[in-house]
C-alpha cells in the first residue's frame, strides 16, 4: 500500500513538473518581449524587420491583421537566439552554413558585414569612457616611447567603405546618429591629450565627387582612394615635419583599367552577377619615380604568410625614412608615399616590433588601422603584445568587456581576418 502511495506521489511530482516547464516555456517568447530577455546578436537578414501596422479603420481590418502577424513572425521572443541555434546545428551536423559576410546594398554596391558592422554602424556596440582612456594611454606611451628616440608618430585611421559611401547602404539599415568610434576618440583625445590621431572620413567624403575612391563589390579602396588617403596623411604628417608637402592629383597620369569582381562576391557565390568599377592606375609624371616594392628577408624578416610580407620602397631622390605598422589599406599607399621618403617600411601587424624601430632609427612611425579593426581592438591587449608595459608609463586598465552583444573582446586584430577582407 505506501509502495502504491509513494508510485501516485512521484508520478504526480513528474506530472506537475512538465506542467510547470511547459507553462515556462509557453511563456518565455511573451517574457522576452517585454523584458529583453535574449541578449544573442541579431542576425543578418538584408531586410527591414515588419514595423507594427497602422489602424486605418475598420473596413482595413483585414490588412492589419495581416501586418500584425507579420509584426510577431519578426518579433517573437527569443527569435534571435532560436536562428542562431539553428544555423549552428546546420553547420555542426549537416556542414552546411548560411553565413554570409557580404551585405548587398544599392546599385550592385556590396559592404562587408563581418567584424560587427551593423553594431558598429547602428551604434548599437558600447564603447565606454576607460576604453577610449586605455587608447589614450596607450598611444601616449607608444609617442613617448619614440619622442625619447627623437621618432615623430602618428595615428591614421582609414574609414570603412560605408562611412564614405552610406548612401549605398540597403534602405533597411538606419544610420545613427551618434558619432562613429574613432570620431569619439579624436574628441576625447583632443580635449585630454596631445597625441595626434588623423581620421581620414572627411577628406574622402570631400573628394568622392571627384572620382569614385572605394570598389563596388571589395571590402577596399582603390588607388585613387588610397591616393586620398595619402595626401591627408602627408599634410597631417608636415605639422612635425615640416619639409613634407602633399602631391596634386596632377602629379599622375590615371589610366582607366577594367577591375574584376572583388573578394566580397565570393561571399554571394560567384562573380556573374555583380559588376565592378572601372579602375584608375596611377601613372606618376616626371620627375616622379616609379616606385617598386622591396624585399630583403635578411634586414625585414618575414613572419607571417605571404602577403603579409614585410617590403619597402626606395627614393633616392627623397630623403628621410617612415616605418608603419599596417593592414592591407595602406598596400593602395606604396606608389604614393614613398614620393616623400627616401625609405618607407611596412610592417603587417598591429603591435609593434621595438627592436626593429630601435635599428631602422626612421623619422616617424605610423599605425594605420582600418576602421573596423580600430573599433575591435584592445589596447590593452595592444600594450601588452608590444610591451609597452614595460615602460615607466602607467599600465592600462581593462575595460568593460561587453562591448558587443554575444561576443567576446578581440585580442587582436589580426584575428580579424576574415575571408582577407580584413586585410
Amino acid at each position: 500500500m505506501k509502495s502504491q502511495t509513494g508510485s501516485e506521489s512521484q508520478r504526480t511530482f513528474w506530472d506537475r513538473l512538465t506542467i510547470y516547464v511547459f507553462l515556462t516555456l509557453l511563456w518565455l517568447p511573451t517574457l522576452d518581449y517585454f523584458f529583453k530577455l535574449d541578449r544573442a546578436r541579431a542576425t543578418l537578414e538584408n531586410r527591414r524587420l515588419a514595423l507594427w501596422p497602422h489602424f486605418d479603420g475598420i473596413g482595413r481590418t483585414r490588412d492589419f491583421v495581416a501586418g500584425m502577424e507579420s509584426y510577431f513572425n519578426d518579433h517573437f521572443g527569443f527569435r534571435k537566439r532560436l536562428i542562431r541555434w539553428n544555423s549552428h546545428w546546420k553547420d555542426q551536423l549537416f556542414h552546411e552554413t548560411s553565413r554570409r559576410d557580404a551585405l548587398v546594398g544599392r546599385d550592385g554596391w556590396l559592404f562587408y558585414s563581418g567584424s560587427h558592422m551593423i553594431e558598429d554602424w547602428t551604434r548599437q556596440a558600447a564603447w565606454d569612457r576607460q576604453e577610449f582612456e586605455n587608447w589614450r594611454q596607450l598611444l601616449e606611451m607608444r609617442r613617448d616611447w619614440l619622442r625619447a628616440r627623437g621618432i615623430k608618430y602618428l595615428f591614421v585611421v582609414p574609414p570603412d567603405k560605408q562611412t564614405v559611401y552610406p548612401e549605398f547602404l540597403p534602405e533597411w539599415l538606419e544610420r545613427s546618429a551618434q558619432p562613429s568610434k574613432i570620431r569619439q576618440l579624436a574628441q576625447y583625445l583632443k580635449a585630454r591629450s596631445t597625441v595626434e590621431v588623423l581620421d581620414l572620413s572627411k577628406p574622402l567624403i570631400d573628394a568622392k565627387n571627384v572620382r569614385v575612391e572605394y570598389l563596388k563589390t571589395d571590402t577596399h579602396w582603390n588607388l585613387f582612394g588610397g591616393f586620398v588617403g595619402c595626401r591627408a596623411l602627408v599634410a597631417a604628417l608636415a605639422h612635425q615635419l615640416p619639409a613634407l608637402s602633399p602631391l596634386p592629383a596632377t602629379a599622375y597620369g590615371w589610366k582607366q583599367e577594367e577591375q574584376p569582381p572583388g573578394d566580397l562576391t565570393i561571399q554571394l557565390g560567384g562573380s556573374e552577377l555583380f559588376r565592378e568599377t572601372t579602375a584608375v592606375e596611377p601613372v606618376p609624371l616626371e620627375p616622379l619615380p616609379a616606385l617598386k616594392d622591396l624585399y630583403d628577408p635578411v634586414r625585414l624578416p618575414q613572419r607571417d604568410e605571404k602577403e603579409h610580407k614585410p617590403c619597402y620602397t626606395f627614393n633616392e631622390h627623397a630623403s628621410g625614412k617612415a616605418l608603419l605598422f599596417r593592414d592591407s589599406f595602406a598596400r593602395a599607399w606604396y606608389p604614393f608615399l614613398g614620393q616623400h621618403f627616401r625609405e618607407v617600411i611596412y610592417i603587417w601587424h598591429p603591435e609593434w616590433d621595438r627592436p626593429l624601430i630601435e635599428r631602422e632609427k626612421p623619422d616617424v612611425v605610423i599605425d594605420e588601422m582600418l576602421e573596423r579593426i580600430f573599433n575591435e581592438q584592445d589596447p590593452v591587449a595592444l600594450a601588452r603584445l608590444d610591451r609597452m608595459s614595460e615602460t615607466n608609463s602607467p599600465i592600462l586598465r581593462t575595460s568593460s568587456p561587453a562591448r558587443y552583444p554575444d561576443s567576446p573582446r578581440t585580442a587582436s586584430s589580426r584575428t580579424n581576418n576574415q575571408n582577407g577582407s580584413a586585410r
